[in-house]
């Protein structure tokens, strides 16, 4: 048995070990990297971009998760002061900006009052945001997936290659996630999930029901 038919067995036993869970709780975290360029050509996304993507990954956020898939349901309190985060204010601004609309605080506060609220027992919003800041700086995904050749060309690239050169570099499996570009209509990279453990936040496999790209996508710039 293949290493996806494993991660595939293992979500499902987990979707069958007690899926539903209170609020506020949680199994793992989620650390997304997101790709610019495809979060701006997502055949979803329903205005433009208010800046221009660079090619560049940055944070889109730090998502308490449950194993099985389901939704977590976050209280939403504490509620978000952007004071408790003005130290780390200028590191935000550089790697967990709104890509998409520009207003970096509406962000930071949406992701706040829709996860981290959820995990505000383990980590309070200054370390919630500081760990998202952590896990990018330590983690050089551009770096790491040219080392074996793989670059936002346009080409397409085959999951389990991708998948084998973030294991390469982190000992764990990643979660991939895809959208649809509205030009070509291709499959394309537009997220890099990193898992870690709820309360010593080491890294770990991410389950297979965080993956939403198919066997082949593209990776464009």
């Amino acid at each position: 048995m293949g290493k996806r038919e494993i991660m595939l067995v293992l979500s499902i036993l987990l979707l069958l070990v007690g899926s539903s869970k209170g609020l506020n709780e949680f199994d793992y975290y989620q650390v997304i990297f997101q790709w610019q360029p495809a979060a701006c050509s997502s055949a979803t996304l329903k205005s433009p971009c208010v800046k221009r993507p660079e090619n560049r990954f940055t944070i889109h956020g730090v998502w308490p998760s449950l194993t099985s898939g389901n939704a977590t349901k976050c209280s939403g309190t504490p509620p978000y002061d952007g004071n408790k985060i003005y130290a780390i204010r200028s590191r935000l601004d550089q790697d967990w900006p709104s890509v998409v609309y520009g207003t970096n605080p509406t962000l930071w506060s949406h992701e706040w009052k829709t996860h981290g609220t959820c995990s505000n027992y383990y980590l309070d919003q200054y370390n919630y945001f500081n760990f998202g800041l952590s896990v990018f700086g330590k983690y050089n995904m551009i770096s790491i997936l040219r080392k074996y050749g793989i670059n936002p060309d346009g080409n397409d690239y085959s999951i389990d290659y991708i998948e084998s050169a973030i294991y390469n570099a982190t000992v764990k499996w990643p979660a991939l996630r895809c959208n649809k570009n509205k030009s070509s209509g291709k499959k394309q990279l537009y997220e890099i999930a990193l898992c870690f453990t709820k309360v010593n936040r080491a890294l770990q496999d991410c389950p297979y029901n965080a993956v939403t790209c198919g066997n082949k996508f593209s990776w464009n710039s």
